[in-house]
């Protein structure tokens, strides 16, 4: 049985939230915010609370957050989404158009063309559909009308007042997801704050309309968790049946690459190709495609995809269309039918 006092906390504090959901926030919560911004950035706190004056609680927010858009588990019915002739096509396009950025963001950071192309298609089918909520409404949303998310919203929220103080930026330019990822790359603001550079040396880092910052920021990204110049991504693996070495079950969730290849070549799970040393690591991936039962071995640079978003099939999906892209690029060129 609950104690007198643990009954008038629990209750206490979901007073406190039904206030935060369904009407105005703790005005003492909002104000610490500011208070912890302006002492650490010395930011002004006049600006600090116009600018929160500005947010307010956004419904779609709420509703997409109750019933969110990814619920697909099995790579049969990914890849599809994301697999698709006008993809292609469209990342060629892309590419094409930003060539000069593309080949001088992999002379700075090491990071291919193909991979940061696939990044940008599958977040925004190449910014096309970056979303269209106010980033300011969907963090202020989180922080104070949705007790799940509070503590991610607040810390987004205090990032975003720093991109908006430090980028001179008005809250209405950045658009974004109803979660508050932003722009052309989906960065969420602690991200930007990381990893956002200004790529044209314009003294902005523009991921909403700015191809140059989008692609160097996208390449900055994977360079920092650690991509590794011409390694290989992926490499496909023998069946493994349940209860042999090595099996495992299908899983979204990435883990870190833990096997050396030699180990798994002995087993007989992989030939390793030319050029891929022995001491590699991989972690062994069970996808359910078409034909049923895949296995892919991931390495070092998909579990560095695997930072921007920590599903396997995501990953799996940035690699194959870099790979589709990346292959009608090079019977474009054989053709001649591609600058």
């Amino acid at each position: 049985m609950l104690s007198t006092l643990t009954k008038i906390g629990t209750l206490a504090a979901l007073l406190y939230w039904h206030g935060a959901v369904l009407g105005a926030p703790p005005a003492d919560e909002v104000e610490a915010l500011i208070q912890d911004l302006a002492a650490e950035k010395g930011y002004p706190v006049e600006t600090l609370r116009e600018l929160l004056q500005g947010a307010s609680r956004n419904q779609l927010v709420i509703d997409s957050l109750d019933r969110p858009a990814e619920t697909i588990h099995t790579w049969k019915s990914y890849r599809p989404i994301f697999l698709q002739p006008n993809r292609i096509e469209e990342g060629v396009a892309y590419w094409e158009k930003h060539r000069t950025t593309l080949e001088r963001a992999q002379a700075v950071y090491g990071v291919p063309p193909e991979i940061i192309v696939a990044i940008i298609g599958v977040e925004t089918f190449y910014g096309k559909r970056p979303g269209s909520i106010p980033i300011l409404d969907a963090l202020y949303t989180q922080a104070y009308h949705y007790p799940r998310r509070h503590e991610f919203g607040r810390t987004q929220l205090k990032a975003f007042l720093q991109i908006l103080m430090e980028e001179r930026m008005e809250p209405a330019m950045a658009l974004g997801s109803y979660a508050g990822a932003m722009g052309t790359p989906q960065f969420i603001p602690t991200s930007y704050l990381s990893y956002a550079v200004d790529f044209d040396g314009d003294g902005k880092r523009d991921i909403w309309g700015n191809d140059a910052d989008v692609i160097g920021s996208v390449a900055n990204y994977f360079s920092r968790h650690n991509w590794r110049q011409g390694e290989a991504v992926a490499l496909p693996a023998r069946p493994i049946e349940p209860g042999q070495p090595h099996y495992i079950e299908p899983a979204q969730r990435a883990a870190p690459p833990n096997t050396p290849l030699l180990e798994l070549a002995a087993a007989g799970v992989v030939t390793a190709p030319p050029g891929v040393a022995d001491d590699t690591k991989a972690t062994i991936l069970h996808l359910q495609g078409d034909a049923g039962a895949e296995f892919w071995l991931g390495l070092n640079n998909f579990y560095v995809i695997t930072r921007y978003n920590h599903s396997n099939l995501y990953a799996m999906a940035v690699y194959q269309l870099s790979q589709e892209i990346l292959a009608l690029k090079n019977g474009a060129l054989k053709n001649g039918t591609s600058g």
